[in-house]
């Protein structure tokens, strides 16, 4: 439906790098990475604004590259929403569909069905956008993109100025859409979560390139770059180690930051310096009033618990194994994280999942420092 190839183009000093990129009709793809990664400059090129130095951009099999914006079918909802401040909620809405010289008939018809959809019926009558609510104004912005049948729409961090309550109901309201109306859509976002939620595929953008494309699970348990692992899970649980050797049972011995047992990969040889790396929800913690588990046998350490953030409904837990250096994050559920009753101060038995440890090699890349912190990684910052 929509294929981007090999697109270059330099702005200043920041360059997009050979970005490839295709969705098929009614997918939702999101494009995730932190700010400045040059998610906005690829949603410009597709829809028109920019030319690239090089690379091409097709739809539906014909190449768009020197088509100007109104000759390609797409809408673009920005940051700032581009509302009309002189126009009514109801020619906000229809404008690009006058526009665009769309049948009365059509127009009427799907007028109603998105007003509908969107929630709109109630101030469709209102005279000034000035009276509505910050999410009001983001659902018009989005019936207007959506009145012109695009064939695909562009979301430029659509959600990114609203308040957490309003957020996850258009958040519900984009996958309905995408479902119901059936549009292609890419979403361009810094959120992990909304990222996740929203893409059936999911491509992360870092510095100009696009680093890897897959799924929920391939992103959080197969990265297949560094910069993906450190972005993902905010530089923690990622260590630095060496690989030993091979264990009777096949798998791998590896030391360093930490010692550490995996299981057994063909691109790794004994001697190559490697990154392993974990999600903190598969890091378990050991119970000695319980039987151990086969999964969790290998890779146990004891710990002393050094900070816990309270989340609600979830909670991390920051421990330091003994003797080592490193900082281990785990993620537990509110109702086990009551039922151990962890205490900052205290040692507790913990197991990094052989199963759940994934392993890249060092390709002598230094860490992507991002622009963004999150309040975990800022906290723990302190610490030491």
């Amino acid at each position: 439906m929509i294929r981007v190839e090999s697109l270059y183009q330099k702005k200043g000093s920041f360059s997009l790098k050979g970005i490839n990129l295709a969705l098929s009709e009614g997918e939702y793809v999101t494009v995730l990475g932190p700010s400045g990664a040059g998610k906005t400059m690829l949603l410009e090129i597709i829809m028109g604004l920019h030319r690239p130095e090089s690379g091409r951009v097709f739809l539906n099999g014909a190449e768009v590259t020197n088509l100007p914006p109104e000759r390609r079918g797409i809408s673009y909802l920005p940051q700032d929403l581009a509302i009309f401040p002189h126009l009514s909620v109801r020619d906000n809405i229809l404008f690009g569909a006058r526009m665009k010289g769309m049948k009365r008939s059509e127009i009427v018809s799907l007028f109603v069905e998105l007003t509908r959809l969107l929630n709109l019926e109630g101030v469709i009558g209102r005279k000034h956008i000035s009276t509505l609510s910050s999410g009001e104004k983001q659902r018009v912005a989005l019936a207007r993109a959506l009145m012109t049948r695009p064939v695909l729409l562009l979301l430029d961090e659509p959600l990114s100025a609203l308040d957490a309550f309003i957020k996850r109901q258009l958040q519900i309201k984009l996958r309905e859409i995408n479902r119901t109306v059936g549009t292609t859509i890419i979403h361009v976002t810094h959120d992990r979560e909304e990222a996740f939620m929203l893409g059936g595929k999911i491509a992360v953008m870092i510095n100009g390139k696009i680093e890897q494309v897959g799924n929920g699970d391939d992103l959080y348990y197969r990265p297949v770059a560094l910069p993906v692992a450190q972005f993902l899970l905010n530089n923690c649980n990622i260590f630095k180690v060496k690989m030993i050797g091979n264990l009777p049972d096949g798998n791998f011995y590896l030391n360093g930051d930490l010692p550490l047992i995996v299981a057994a990969r063909d691109e790794i040889k004994p001697g190559d310096h490697v990154y392993a790396g974990i999600r903190p929800e598969e890091v378990m913690v050991i119970r000695s009033d319980r039987p151990f588990s086969s999964p969790i046998m290998e890779n146990q350490f004891d710990c002393l618990v050094i900070d816990i953030l309270k989340k609600g409904g979830t909670n991390s837990v920051f421990v330091k194994p003994a003797g080592k250096e490193v900082t281990i994050e785990m993620e537990l559920p509110t109702y086990a994280f009551q039922d151990l009753s962890i205490r900052i101060g205290e040692h507790i038995m913990v197991s990094l999942k052989k199963k759940s440890l994934w392993v890249l090699p060092d390709q002598d890349r230094q860490p992507v420092k991002f622009s963004e912190q999150t309040e975990t990684a800022k906290k723990i910052k302190k610490i030491f």
